[in-house]
């Protein structure tokens, strides 16, 4: 069984995995700064190209499962362990296939190096897979610190490795080895914080935890072939410095998103979950949860946009800059990202999975041919792809599948728009700043005054058209601190 929480506890839960989150987005940032600064753009692209054609295997290997065993309710000892099992024998075949497909690859592309790129990758798969039920385990237990660490831990531990390959020169190696030696501190750290064991495969009702696994898995592997399907395009047209211009701005993009949209699932989904049957409590939920997300990820998006310019010189280095032909576009496609993300967050929480993926599907295909019919024509070509992708998914949820799953699609496209007006006004701003006066500056102190500049215009925004969600995100932030003497009984354990 599940235990009992409160919303306290969730709303803290919520403050310990997004401020590792943030935690692990400045550790990304780091490891984007220093090794950018050790290996160049070719290297960059190639590892790129080769993990963008494997990584689907990472999707599949989780079936579907976390989420499936997340948003149960009551999930038994012999269920948790058969999916334990499941994930462990779909990784292992996974990893097998992935390294028997090096050779054909490096082939198609016609650089051996990818297959030393691909063999290197190859563990992460097993390893991603086994940790998985751990994690949900941790999850589950609200044992959110622990969980937080092993993921941060991880990541720790990958970005360290890597940095020590590139100053020894191993620029290849150190970019592809990242993912392994992640995985497997993060399986390890998981195992021993998660207090639980798997046993061996038994009888137990498993059909619609698989049921919802596969409609999820298939959810999760479009969204993938879908957002590395432009690496792959961008490989096969351009050379890989190019590749490497295009994936350092998609990356620092939607990076943000990255780390604040998983953890915050694992947070939200459960509460939407238990609320499933009351449409009032959903629907109240949902628009909250879009609000507070909307103004945190529209914001850095905003931000990364108007500092495209000095963001990249400081950070990656002036031979990085024509990365910042992509950087506008890729943002636009960001905003719809964003403001449809509680459609994913209602569908998961109603068990409409099926739904999930038709509403993916339907914007995705699109984006494919659309990338994929861009990509000769320009660089620039494949990231109007992604854009307009974008834009069609949020349309297919909007106007066809959220009315029918009965999600509160007016009130939740009307929440966004304080979100956008204020990121946008403080957007203009900066940006009408910085081009009339700021252009001869020196990077840095370009970058700082753009910055406090948008800041500025958005808190005057804010304070001008988002009182209310001003108030909502203060109020979030008090739940999210720690009480004196809250939630001090004891809790149930898991069954």
């Amino acid at each position: 069984m599940k235990p009992p929480a409160s919303t306290g506890a969730r709303a803290r839960g919520a403050t310990v995995l997004l401020s590792t989150q943030w935690l692990r987005y400045a550790l990304q940032i780091v490891n984007i700064v220093v090794l950018a600064r050790l290996i160049g753009p070719a290297d960059f692209g190639l590892v790129s190209l080769g993990l963008a054609i494997v990584g689907i295997a990472a999707v599949i290997g989780d079936f579907g499962l976390s989420l499936a065993a997340l948003r149960e309710k009551d999930l038994s000892a012999a269920q948790k362990s058969n999916l334990f099992w499941i994930n462990s024998a779909i990784g292992a075949v996974l990893a097998l296939l992935v390294a028997s497909a090096a050779g054909p690859i490096a082939a198609a592309f016609d650089d051996d190096r990818l297959v030393a790129v691909v063999l290197i990758a190859a563990p992460a798969f097993l390893l991603r897979a086994a940790t998985a039920q751990f994690q949900v385990e941790l999850n589950r237990r609200e044992r959110f610190s622990r969980l937080a660490a092993s993921e941060l831990g991880g990541d720790a531990a990958g970005v360290a490795t890597a940095i020590v390959l590139a100053l020894f020169g191993s620029g290849v190696v150190a970019l592809a080895v990242q993912g392994s030696v992640a995985a497997l501190v993060s399986l390890v750290w998981a195992c021993l914080a998660a207090g639980w064991m798997p046993g061996l495969p038994r009888r137990a009702p498993m059909r619609h935890l698989l049921v919802f696994g596969v409609s999820t898995l298939a959810t999760h592997a479009a969204h993938y072939v879908t957002t590395n399907v432009d690496t792959v395009a961008m490989g096969a047209w351009y050379q890989p410095a190019i590749v490497g211009f295009y994936t350092r701005a998609f990356q620092l993009v939607m990076l943000p998103l990255q780390q604040v949209a998983a953890p915050l699932t694992r947070v939200v989904l459960p509460r939407l979950a238990d609320v499933a049957d009351d449409a009032p409590a959903l629907n109240d939920a949902l628009v909250r949860a879009q609000r507070l997300v909307s103004h945190a990820l529209l914001g850095v998006t905003g931000l990364i946009v108007v500092c495209a310019g000095p963001l990249i010189e400081v950070v990656l280095g002036s031979v990085w800059l024509p990365a910042t032909q992509f950087l506008p576009i890729l943002a636009a496609g960001a905003v719809f990202q964003t403001i449809a993300y509680a459609y994913y967050w209602g569908f998961a929480a109603k068990g409409r999975s099926g739904a999930l993926f038709v509403s993916e599907v339907v914007g995705r295909v699109p984006m494919v041919a659309l990338i994929l019919v861009l990509a000769p024509v320009v660089p620039t070509g494949v990231a109007w792809g992604v854009a307009l992708g974008q834009l069609l998914i949020w349309a297919s949820g909007t106007f066809v599948f959220a009315p029918r799953a009965g999600l509160p699609v007016r009130a939740l496209v009307t929440t966004a728009v304080v979100p956008l007006a204020v990121s946008g006004a403080a957007t203009l701003g900066a940006w009408a700043l910085d081009a009339a006066v700021l252009t001869a500056l020196p990077p840095l102190a370009r970058l700082a005054v753009i910055v406090l500049t948008w800041m500025a215009v958005a808190a005057t925004a804010l304070a001008a058209i988002g009182r209310r969600d001003a108030r909502l995100i203060v109020r979030t932030l008090r739940t999210m601190l720690p009480q004196r003497g809250a939630d001090r009984r004891p809790r149930a354990e898991p069954g």
